[in-house]
């Protein structure tokens, strides 16, 4: 049996903690980008069965689809979620809800953290005869995307409330707020 010096055991303990073992949280782990947009991938399609016959599109089909039509971004999120930062031009499920019968004939997509309550309000749009669409891995998938999120006032943040660590699946420069 080989036995390591006492420097090089020190090396070992700190690597070993830096690389997360030790029972740390594996959502807190240091992931790189891909790792990460596959991480919120894995995480949206374990919902998916959730919400049967939703249609849905990327970030990236979202961002095409904005550049050629007025679609309304509809944030399912609760107020303290929202309070930390949107996706630019949202507006929130309650005001959607008020002007239903007068923004139904546009595009409507939805987003939350993940995908899930937003695929649960899409299925809701659905059946009263709305076209709605969801976004798949929502705002997670829409910052890995390279995309912009901005507070309240508009300005530009690089926060976002993920609702709680397993979802802090954010890109490098990103705080999570949970």
């Amino acid at each position: 049996m080989t036995r390591l010096s006492a420097p090089a055991a020190l090396l070992v303990v700190a690597a070993t903690l830096a690389a997360g073992c030790f029972g740390r949280d594996r959502s807190l782990q240091i992931r790189d980008a891909d790792q990460t947009r596959v991480e919120v991938r894995r995480l949206y399609d374990s919902y998916r069965d959730e919400f049967p016959g939703v249609k849905s599109l990327s970030a990236g089909e979202l961002v095409e689809l904005r550049a050629k039509e007025d679609v309304v971004l509809v944030d399912v999120r609760e107020e303290k979620e929202r309070a930390v930062s949107v996706i630019p031009g949202a507006i929130t499920r309650e005001a959607f809800e008020a002007e239903k019968e007068k923004l139904r004939e546009r595009r409507v997509v939805a987003y939350c953290t993940i995908g899930y309550r937003s695929g649960k309000y899409v299925q809701e749009l659905n059946e009263q005869g709305i076209p709605a669409l969801n976004l798949e891995g929502s705002i997670l998938a829409w910052v890995n995307a390279g995309q912009p999120v901005v507070d309240p006032q508009g300005a530009p943040v690089k926060r976002v409330h993920t609702y709680g660590a397993q979802w802090a699946l954010l890109p490098d420069g990103y705080e999570a707020v949970y």
